[in-house]
């Protein structure tokens, strides 16, 4: 009897001990999830991902895939900024085994495939693979799938907003095929709108911020569409949206309205609005200024900004001599705009020649980089756009020739890695699809 006694008093102990550690196993996680995104939020990135990753191993052992999914998915994300490649193959495998043990698991199926899109997507940005592309475009639908499986309680529960994965989609349309595929466009933007209406909780100014970004796709296909006037309409109410949140979120704001005026530009270019277009040009350069904090430096500033009012008063004269009356007049005037045109260019070129030389005296972070590259080159390239080039795409494209890194040219442009390789999509639709970038 008294052996009986100690052996269920020994049993209990064991049972309370085994709860007392998933209890402990509990607050660890708890603790590791406050702590890295405490370290996200403060800029230490490195410390966040291995938080992240010891956090999805001690998941993995209390058995909350769901939570390990998520932490897994944050690792890569943190990878993805860092354009480590590598780092995040060896996140996926985890995910991969985690959704083949888990496929039902809508939470773990979606962290997996957003993952696996967006390393096609990294892929298909440095060497233009197309079948990159469509694995991106094939994966972001399986990941969509997944979400629409999850309710609204659970999203909130995971932190996910579906309007970015249907907006990635539509910008994906977009962006990388040429022309824009105006269909899948249009329905991806609409199933945005419609997750846009969802109560989400995790985070604030959500629906405000998606607003934005939708309104700015939604300007784009009306443009495609040649509907000029709505595409007006639309992105001047998403520059109004822009300033109700500008306190809150002033950096974002800043590349927001930057991509704003961008499309302005473009709109009144091609619809033969020259003023607009300049007006627009020239708070799209100062907006760029500000946003990359190149107001530091007068001498760098200065020159950006007379070399930007120069070439878009050459573009207001072209526009205007297109718009000339008919007859023998126009053949005069045509003859006498030409001879203009090719004296400015010449004119132009010379001074950016200049421009640049004081560009690489006075910065030395571009000096450090671009010292080398041959000033004869990089005029034959600006001249070759088919599209005005903004003075920040000339200075990409100074540091691209360079031959650095990525992450020496996200340093010299203060910004983050992710944006450098936007920024080579937006230069190459300005340019013929064969021409040979430095990139």
């Amino acid at each position: 009897m008294k052996k009986l006694l100690s052996y269920l008093v020994l049993a209990l102990v064991l049972m309370l001990g085994a709860g007392a550690c998933k209890e402990n196993l509990q607050e660890r996680i708890n603790r590791e999830a406050d702590c890295a995104w405490q370290l996200l939020r403060s800029g230490d990135d490195a410390e966040a991902m291995q938080t992240f990753l010891q956090m999805a191993d001690d998941c993995h052992a209390k058995g909350d895939f769901d939570k390990e999914a998520t932490a897994l998915y944050c690792a890569a994300q943190i990878y993805l900024q860092q354009r480590d490649t590598a780092g995040m193959q060896k996140v996926l495998e985890k995910m991969e085994a985690l959704a083949g043990a888990h496929p039902d698991g809508a939470n773990v199926t979606y962290s997996y495939h957003s993952v696996l899109q967006t390393l096609y997507a990294i892929q298909f940005e440095e060497n233009g693979d197309e079948e990159n592309r469509d694995k991106m475009l094939v994966e972001g639908a399986v990941a969509i799938n997944s979400l629409e499986k999850m309710s609204l309680e659970e999203c909130n529960h995971h932190q996910i907003n579906p309007v970015w994965n249907y907006y990635n989609m539509a910008v994906a349309y977009d962006m990388y095929f040429d022309p824009p595929v105006r269909d899948s466009i249009a329905y991806y933007l609409e199933k945005a709108r419609e997750a846009n209406r969802q109560d989400y909780t995790f985070a604030e100014n959500v629906r405000l911020e998606g607003d934005i970004s939708i309104g700015d796709e939604q300007a784009w296909l009306y443009y495609h569409d040649g509907a000029y006037r709505k595409a007006e309409e639309e992105m001047f109410r998403v520059l109004s949206l822009i300033d109700s949140v500008e306190i809150k979120t002033p950096n974002t704001v800043r590349t927001e309205r930057s991509e704003a005026y961008a499309f302005l530009v473009e709109l009144y270019s091609s619809t033969g609005r020259a003023e607009e277009a300049l007006k627009y040009e020239q708070l799209k350069a100062q907006t760029d200024l500000d946003r990359l904090g190149v107001e530091r430096n007068e001498a760098v500033h200065k020159v950006q900004a007379q070399y930007d009012v120069a070439k878009a008063e050459a573009k207001v004269a072209r526009l205007r001599a297109a718009l000339a009356t008919s007859g023998g007049i126009i053949l005069v005037l045509a003859l006498t705009m030409l001879a203009l045109f090719l004296w400015r260019k010449n004119r132009l070129e010379q001074q950016y020649s200049q421009a640049v030389e004081a560009l690489v005296e006075t910065d030395s972070a571009v000096k450090a980089l671009t010292g080398t590259v041959p000033l004869e080159q990089a005029n034959h390239i600006f001249s070759s756009a088919l599209k005005p080039l903004s003075a920040v795409e000339r200075k990409y494209i100074l540091l691209f020739m360079s031959g650095k890194s990525t992450d020496e040219i996200a340093d010299a442009m203060h910004v983050a890695p992710a944006s450098v390789y936007t920024m080579k999509y937006r230069i190459k639709k300005k340019f013929p699809e064969s021409f040979p970038l430095p990139f």
